[in-house]
């Protein structure tokens, strides 16, 4: 039983991957020996060819036969290409799935698997006018819950088009929250953060708690991920403007459950996960302020080009904290 999976709809392609090693095994399918995950990305594996044939040609202490899946196939190196084709050209006997975003067809592997086994094309993402619509019809079926049309809505415009992160995101709200009735557009809103803000998002915890040595590492490495210094800057704005509400709802006397639920926050990953009570007592509300306009000017300083070079912005955001 030869497999490859083609697309980018990994969420589905994940469950398909279940169902081969399911179907290969049998009652032995969590029996840790009888089967083996590579990714063709491992560079502790000198040779992914050479792992695929010495696993499918290997017998457990166990089992008689192993099912193997390379995840990342489309990685594979040019001579690791070329070596499974020419193994797949003689037809092995063996429980192999190749886990592709993409592969030509007229490529030799293609040739080669398309011949030895069966490919399975119906894995791309959805378009993004229709990713809400996917949401709402898979979200029920694989989680069980009802879902709103708004959250669905929501969750496309935050998440885009990966379907196993949006699957993921569900699970996660689930996982805080799991005697929901329904995921509401509230629920969703809570505990989601839009794609377009989670790349500059994590760096909020070591600006809030005010831990200068971790921030300036965590600064340092996004800029070298290519992460921009005006998507840090949106960050810690609206996060510092949440800290200043936060500390001024504390002061009226709300409790921080309370405070979090005025400002549309989940408890758990605001106050518990986040330390907001703390981050806020450590800043004060003076200190938040200032820092909130010098964010501002700082935003115009990069967009107009006074504040144009990678090392003035990263040491412009390294002296918010770092004093």
């Amino acid at each position: 039983m030869i497999v490859a999976l083609i697309g980018k709809d990994q969420f589905s392609k994940d469950i398909r991957i279940e169902k081969f090693i399911a179907d290969a095994l049998g009652e032995r399918k969590d029996d840790p020996l009888s089967k083996q995950i590579l990714y063709a990305t491992d560079t502790n594996i000198p040779s992914i060819a050479e792992a695929v044939m010495t696993a499918c040609d290997s017998v457990s202490m166990f089992s008689p036969e192993q099912a193997i899946v390379v995840r990342k196939a489309e990685a594979l190196k040019a001579d690791d290409t070329r070596a499974l084709a020419k193994w797949l050209g003689h037809g092995p006997q063996c429980k192999l799935l190749l886990d592709f975003e993409t592969l030509a067809a007229n490529t030799e592997l293609y040739k080669a698997l398309k011949k030895a086994g069966e490919i399975e094309k119906e894995y791309d993402e959805p378009k993004s006018y229709k990713m809400a619509d996917w949401i709402a019809s898979v979200i029920p079926s694989h989680f069980k819950k009802a879902i709103d049309k708004d959250a669905c809505q929501y969750l496309a415009e935050a998440l885009g088009t990966d379907t196993k992160l949006v699957c993921e995101e569900v699970e996660k709200i689930l996982l805080f929250q799991p005697d929901c009735k329904k995921i509401d557009l509230e629920l969703v809103k809570t505990m989601v953060v839009s794609q377009r803000k989670i790349v500059a998002y994590e760096i909020n915890d070591y600006f809030g708690m005010r831990d200068g040595k971790a921030y300036a590492k965590k600064l340092n490495e996004m800029f070298n991920n290519g992460v921009q210094a005006v998507q840090i800057v949106a960050s810690l704005y609206y996060y510092a403007v949440d800290l200043m509400n936060f500390s001024a709802l504390l002061a009226k006397g709300m409790t921080p459950k309370d405070a979090a639920a005025e400002l549309g926050k989940n408890d758990f990953i605001f106050n518990v996960k986040g330390k907001a009570p703390e981050c806020a007592r450590r800043w004060g509300k003076p200190l938040l302020c200032r820092v909130i306009r010098r964010l501002a000017d700082l935003d115009f300083e990069i967009k107009s080009g006074k504040c144009s070079t990678r090392i003035s912005q990263e040491l412009a955001l390294a002296a918010l904290v770092v004093r």
